[in-house]
């Protein structure tokens, strides 16, 4: 009798633990599904912001225009340094702009444009992006001097201000001696580009002869 006690006993057990054991399997099988409903969920969320964000912000005629500001494209000049370097000439392309804030705080122009658009070089069967960290050579670009330090300040809400953006052409990193290029949409945080881009052609050109440094001393006379 007691044996069948025993036995029954560590059926009841046995069962229990089967029960349990399915139990969380199935509470583990529930977390996975709602899970993955979340993921799917913010995916289908962030597609339609993105092309939220596509069909708001875009180019019309020569202005980018989003929610937040907007910039017009006024002119594209390319132009060489002579004498900036002892290996040889330097090559920019200075874009001049003004930029309306729109927002709630104050932001620079520089910001703005980096984090809409991108320039890129139009080849004959694809694109090359210029552009890359801010040159040491930007103060010899005299006659833009005022220009591109606005580009750095900060501007309040509801106000336009004029500005440059330069770019330094370096051909290391591919870029080429070009008279087209395109200003492309994108977002900076995703890396995505989208809309279509404004084609801009360089429409004068300038060369600036950057001063030799003098390092010849003169005796003064007492």
């Amino acid at each position: 009798m007691k044996r069948r006690y025993i036995i029954a006993a560590s059926a009841l057990a046995l069962i229990g633990l089967a029960t349990s054991a399915c139990s969380n399997h199935n509470n583990e099988q529930a977390k996975k599904t709602d899970k993955l409903e979340k993921m799917t969920d913010k995916a289908d969320k962030e597609a339609k912001e993105k092309s939220k964000t596509g069909s708001s912000n875009k180019f019309v005629g020569n202005t980018f225009k989003t929610k937040k500001g907007s910039i017009k494209i006024e002119k594209l000049t390319k132009v060489t340094l002579k004498n900036a370097t002892p290996d040889g000439d330097i090559h920019y392309i200075i874009i001049d702009s003004s930029f309306t804030n729109k927002a709630k705080k104050g932001v620079t122009p520089e910001d703005f444009f980096m984090d809409n658009l991108k320039v890129e070089q139009k080849l004959a069967k694809s694109t090359h992006e210029v552009g890359g960290e801010r040159s040491q050579f930007e103060d010899d670009l005299t006659p833009w001097k005022d220009k591109i330090n606005a580009k750095l300040n900060k501007v309040d809400p509801d106000q336009t201000v004029q500005f440059a953006m330069s770019f330094q052409l370096d051909k290391d990193n591919g870029d080429k001696d070009i008279d087209t290029y395109l200003l492309q949409p994108w977002n900076s945080d995703t890396v995505d580009s989208y809309g279509k881009p404004l084609n801009i052609k360089v429409s004068a050109t300038q060369t600036i002869t950057v001063p030799k440094d003098d390092d010849s001393n003169t005796d003064d006379d007492y």
